[in-house]
């Protein structure tokens, strides 16, 4: 849930600034003399605008009219009497005056939008008899938020657990591909092996076409893990590196985001804008930060297609091979019940180390992957038995 708020968030954000951009480009359409580009500006204007309100109503911060009024009164009045007023100075002190008007002129909105809500505020009040909690009066200085305390010094033995805890992460996801090569793999021979053995009395027979179907599938398995980690790895790396390419072009617009990222997560714009800076400063950590945040993707820990495809191979031949032992050394329903016997083992046992893993009971895991393979195996034997040989 918290990162489909956070989604809705960005994309919200993202909404809204295109539905200004697009208004802006067709007042330049228009200015230039092209009126058929401003109209279809201003078309896609209208579009954003309403992905924009859909998002912010899924996110449930369209509430009541009070509320509202409440909220808007409070965010108004932190705009006039502190942001803009910082914003100028700072413009100013860079020398870039262009901006310092635009701040100044905001600023102006600012203070008759605030007078104008609060005015709607007490008319509400008096008409619908609640009374709302307390908002900011028009020139009343608001309270700057409390500094930011000073990082700890982390202890050696938490920097160390921060810098191997997602590489213990990414050995869990690559036991995934084990229990999956396993699973797949035991479930394969002890399909094969009772499906012939059911249509022939020959353990010859048996074994060749059980090894053949775990060689193959060893192949097969390898090649697609390989495949599937390839491709996520790329987009990843894609996606990677289209971010490097928006901190380096576009600064500002990447550390507006990373602020309104943390004042999402709870922070004020001061506290925000702090963090947000100091991420700035380091190029590495900021691409990294707004991959975490944005993305859900972590640099550190891409996926290592070799490694996963070995991993699955392996895994695959070795617990396929386990129940075609018997054919080795006995025929008929025999070799078929130790087959079986030692694939329910097997399965029983790959169940119940995937359940220690995800912290579930290891029985119940166990007997899950158990019951589902052994149906496997069962129906895959009495299919051979009533298959034409």
């Amino acid at each position: 849930m918290e990162r489909t708020r956070r989604n809705l968030w960005i994309a919200f954000l993202g909404e809204a600034k295109a539905n200004r951009m697009y208004m802006a480009y067709a007042l330049k359409a228009m200015e230039e003399g092209h009126p058929e580009v401003a109209q279809v500006f201003m078309e896609a204007a209208g579009a954003e605008t309403v992905h924009a309100l859909s998002h912010l109503k899924a996110l449930g911060e369209v509430r009541s009219t009070l509320e509202n009024l409440v909220a808007v009164t409070e965010g108004e009045a932190y705009e006039f009497e502190t942001m803009y007023p910082r914003f100028i100075r700072e413009a100013e002190d860079e020398g870039h005056h262009q901006a310092a008007e635009s701040f100044r002129l905001a600023l102006a909105g600012e203070k008759e939008h605030l007078r104008r809500f609060l005015d709607a505020l007490h008319h509400l009040e008096r008409k619908t008899g609640q009374k709302a909690r307390s908002a900011p009066a028009p020139g009343r200085a608001v309270a700057p938020p409390e500094p930011l305390p000073e990082e700890a010094v982390a202890v050696p033995d938490a920097a160390r657990e921060i810098v191997t805890e997602k590489q213990r992460i990414a050995r869990l996801a690559r036991i995934r591909e084990v229990i999956f090569g396993m699973q797949d793999g035991l479930v394969t021979a002890a399909t094969v092996g009772p499906a012939v053995a059911g249509a022939t009395a020959t353990g010859s027979t048996v074994l060749v076409a059980g090894l053949a179907a775990i060689l193959g599938g060893t192949l097969s398995m390898s090649a697609g893990s390989f495949l599937g980690s390839r491709a996520e790895r790329q987009v990843q790396e894609a996606e990677l590196a289209r971010e490097r390419w928006e901190i380096e072009q576009r600064p500002e617009e990447e550390l507006a985001e990373l602020i309104e990222m943390y004042r999402l997560e709870g922070f004020t714009y001061e506290q925000a804008r702090e963090m947000a800076e100091r991420v700035a400063a380091d190029k590495e950590l900021w691409l990294k930060t707004m991959a975490e945040k944005e993305l859900g993707l972590s640099p550190e820990v891409l996926p290592e297609p070799s490694k996963d495809a070995l991993a699955m191979g392996v895994s695959y031949l070795g617990a396929g091979i386990l129940p075609l032992i018997p054919y080795f050394f006995a025929a008929g329903p025999a070799a078929v019940a130790a087959s079986i016997a030692i694939a329910v083992v097997a399965l029983f046992a790959i169940g119940a180390i995937k359940g220690w893993l995800v912290r579930r009971n290891p029985l119940l895991s166990g007997a899950e992957v158990t019951a589902i393979g052994g149906m496997v195996a069962v129906a895959a034997y009495f299919l051979g038995r009533v298959a034409p040989v």
